[in-house]
């Protein structure tokens, strides 16, 4: 089996996983935030990070890119944050540790990837991409958690 064939696997894993755990109504008002924090903002990400400054990113996608970006994870980001902010627990501390974890599930996650061919980190696979996850999840929280007290 060719290793693009790992993107549509955890694609549909990550969608099933969402769909199992998130009820339809919430599946509805998140999937926005989702396609927001997730799908464009790993878009950026990749032009940003992969393009532009060389700190690694999706290989070996196949037939599943558009322009040098793989289809598949933008949609596993999209629902990935579906699901993480469902989850995201709102109280303190929880609300502080929740975005950390997140944080090492995904530095762990990428270094899986990695060690199946379809992610390359060039630059490390610890420091770099924990700054970069953390950066992400802190800030996806903190929007999230600002919009939603004002509503």
């Amino acid at each position: 089996m060719p290793a693009y064939f790992v993107y549509p696997i955890y694609t549909i894993v990550i969608f099933l996983l969402t769909y199992s755990i998130v009820p339809r109504q919430e599946i509805r008002y998140l999937i926005r935030y989702g396609i927001v924090f997730g799908a464009i903002t790993d878009a950026v990400m990749v032009i940003l990070f992969t393009k532009m400054l060389g700190l690694g990113g999706y290989i070996n996608f196949g037939p599943f890119a558009f322009k040098g970006i793989s289809i598949f994870p933008l949609i596993a980001w999209a629902m990935y944050y579906v699901l993480y902010l469902y989850l995201l627990p709102r109280d303190k501390p929880w609300i502080y540790i929740f975005p950390i974890a997140a944080a090492l599930f995904s530095v762990l996650f990428s270094n899986i990837l990695q060690n199946l061919g379809i992610f390359k980190w060039n630059w490390g696979t610890t420091i770099i991409p924990l700054i970069i996850y953390l950066f992400w999840h802190i800030a996806v929280t903190w929007i999230y958690i600002r919009i939603n007290s004002k509503s």
